[in-house]
């Protein structure tokens, strides 16, 4: 340091972090999305999205989300219609597994009527190399003889005015379509591991997993109950997945419970759904209305998730089975759901609510921080948000000081959390006797927290008793 003479000031850094509080109610949506209607195209990785025009312009928009066999077909457009139409809810962030180079099948050339100019082909006609348009043997050139876009439920073969052919009454063209088929659970189940790719490319991790049409499968859900408490071996989430409402699985309220355990949706890092639920003429998993609920009641609480969503207002018209069946359950059907089964339903009680406070792991686990589903949430946050907050401090050089800051600012923030009521009451601190010395020069210590959170009302007992002196008084006064 050069000498000077005077008096000189330096800034030394603070000893007090401000606490980065970990992002929450974003889903992580894995399935198909009818990309090849649009210049985007296939992009194998996770797209981050902030409103329904923006996810259209990305991936297409259909509204056949099921097969005619009620199987997923283009998933991720019941996601992103319930997310920002529904709910207007954002961000998410969705990851498209098809791809219109791989998941296809060519469709032998046909004879098509040429009305007012266009022909309509299906909307799952992709426009690549195979799409060929010929009249009588003479082929046609794109975009000179005719355009093709994508219009509702079609593909539109357009022919051009300044074209020889505008006036052509029939048409013969083959091309490819989507083919889905291809699309496994091992597909699925690949993708869930790409939520490891969210923190490198937007800075945030989703905490909710959704794949819609896909978790009724036990072994897809095993994967997504499996990432969600390790995502980048850091963050923790959670699946939202939904238990299998044909035949062949739980058609009926009475079947639920049994279902569930016979087919393993009992981690804590599950909240599970059943059945499926109609907005009008839409069906929709309930896991993706779960999704946005949650989104919606945590954005009502400045982003923390301490509330329940459950007896919260839902937009939906009806709860029906996978064979369309409309279910309509009372009270202590929908507890026998919610509450002896740990599965997440729906009530129409003075109007539809969600239903169901539990975690997967209810009624097997007695720990109040895992099988109420806010409870288990905030703490996940808390540690979420340590995590973001305090990795910078990694490698730095390990003093009393470096400790005390980290307790002294994460306790004014649980403090903080306390004084909203979102908290019952936190603390941290550094405790020596937790702390032996070969941890220590080992570069290694240990902080502990003790915190509670809100846990839901959800059993509100009033008595009333007929007091005869009340009688008495009123009449004889």
């Amino acid at each position: 340091m050069a000498l000077n003479h005077g008096v000189n000031t330096y800034k030394s850094e603070t000893n007090f972090a401000a606490v980065k509080e970990a992002a929450v109610g974003i889903p992580f949506f894995v399935g198909a999305w009818p990309c090849h209607t649009t210049e985007k195209g296939f992009v194998d990785k996770p797209q981050l999205v902030t409103s329904y025009d923006e996810a259209v312009s990305l991936g297409g928009y259909s509204s056949e989300w099921r097969d005619s066999d009620g199987n997923p077909k283009w998933s991720l457009c019941q996601a992103i219609y319930s997310q920002f139409k529904l709910f207007c809810m954002t961000p998410a962030v969705v990851f498209n597994v098809y791809n219109p180079k791989q998941h296809k099948k060519a469709v032998e050339a046909t004879t098509f009527t040429v009305a007012d100019h266009i022909v309509k082909l299906p909307y799952d006609v992709i426009k690549d190399e195979s799409l060929v348009v010929k009249d009588d043997l003479e082929i046609l050139v794109l975009d000179t003889d005719y355009e093709v876009y994508y219009d509702g439920e079609n593909c539109i073969i357009e022919l051009l005015s300044d074209s020889t052919f505008y006036n052509a009454t029939v048409l013969n063209i083959g091309y490819n379509v989507a083919d889905l088929s291809t699309i496994t659970t091992a597909t699925i189940e690949f993708a869930i591991e790409k939520i490891e790719m969210c923190m490198g490319l937007f800075g945030i991790v989703p905490d909710l997993i959704c794949c819609p049409g896909w978790s009724q499968n036990p072994s897809v859900a095993a994967v997504m109950a499996a990432k969600a408490p390790v995502i980048n071996g850091l963050f923790k989430g959670k699946a939202v997945v939904d238990i299998d409402s044909s035949a062949d699985g739980a058609s009926e309220y009475s079947e639920v419970l049994s279902w569930k355990n016979k087919n393993g949706y009992t981690s804590e890092d599950e909240i599970v759904c059943w059945p499926l639920v109609k907005v009008g003429d839409y069906l929709f998993d309930l896991s993706v209305i779960t999704c946005g609920l949650i989104a919606k009641v945590d954005e009502g609480n400045g982003d923390c998730p301490y509330e329940s969503p459950s007896n919260k207002s839902l937009t939906i018209t009806a709860a029906v089975n996978k064979a369309g069946e409309e279910i309509s359950l009372n009270l202590q059907q929908a507890d026998t759901i919610s509450v002896s089964a740990g599965v997440v339903t729906v009530l129409n009680f003075n109007g539809w609510v969600l239903w169901g406070n539990y975690t997967g792991c209810w009624p097997a686990s007695s720990d109040v921080s895992r099988y109420f589903t806010c409870c288990n949430r905030t703490m996940d946050w808390i540690c979420n948000t340590f995590v973001l907050t305090y990795w910078s401090y990694v490698d730095k050089p390990l003093t009393r000081v470096l400790i005390d800051a980290i307790c002294n600012s994460f306790n004014s923030w649980l403090n903080g959390l306390t004084h909203e009521n979102k908290l019952y009451g936190g603390e941290i601190s550094y405790i020596a006797d937790l702390n032996p010395v070969t941890n220590l020069i080992g570069g290694k210590f240990r902080l502990d927290t003790k915190m509670a959170s809100p846990v839901p009302a959800q059993e509100i007992n009033m008595y009333c008793e007929y007091d005869v002196s009340i009688l008495e008084n009123a009449l004889n006064s």
